[in-house]
């Protein structure tokens, strides 16, 4: 009878893990195809592929202390992210002035899940839905106007030196014309 009750056991774990293979493969492969036994295989092996991402994933972390200490940490945040029962079996005081403190919080974000609701038909205007090719004129209008910044900055210092040399062109006029008019005031009271 013992011998029985484990066959029937054995058969019903079976099955079980039979319907989880094919919602694994169903999963993976779509709803529509399931694999059969005389499909080819993969050209690699899920086997390979986890052995492949580990060793992606050791070299990735190889030399890093500050993530390899928090991949050890792990383990500890799984700990305290477990709820076990004794955090359930709180009082019911202690629930309440749980939910009384979230109150605010939970309210508010009511308020603004309803403002989303509300603004949800803005969002789907059709000018938002040109976003993504318009970012790339964007980009190509942000290109050209930082190659015309560039020119215009070249100019400007083309045009700062030409001021220069008319003011040196201008104080060297003066300068003459003010020593010729010194030279002909000496010439003028010289000859009176």
């Amino acid at each position: 009878m013992l011998q029985v009750d484990c066959f029937i056991f054995s058969m019903a774990s079976v099955k079980l893990l039979e319907d989880r293979v094919v919602e694994l493969e169903k999963q993976i492969y779509g709803l529509g195809k399931v694999l059969q036994l005389d499909d080819p295989l993969p050209e690699t092996s899920i086997t390979d592929n986890l052995l492949h991402t580990n060793t992606l994933i050791s070299s990735a972390l190889s030399g890093r202390e500050k993530i390899n200490e928090a991949i050890k940490r792990l383990p500890e945040l799984n700990k305290h992210l477990d709820i076990t029962l004794e955090e359930l079996d709180m009082p019911i005081e202690a629930k309440l002035h749980l939910l009384l403190l979230l109150e605010q919080e939970v309210i508010d974000n009511h308020k603004r899940l309803n403002e989303i609701q509300e603004l949800m038909p803005v969002l789907e205007t059709d000018s938002l839905k040109d976003v993504p090719e318009l970012s790339v004129k964007l980009n190509e209008l942000s290109l050209k106007q930082l190659k015309i910044h560039e020119e215009t900055e070249v100019f400007t210092k083309n045009m700062h030196s030409v001021f220069c040399m008319y003011n040196d062109v201008i104080d060297s006029i003066s300068k003459t014309l003010i020593s010729l008019d010194k030279e002909i005031t000496r010439v003028e009271t010289s000859k009176k």
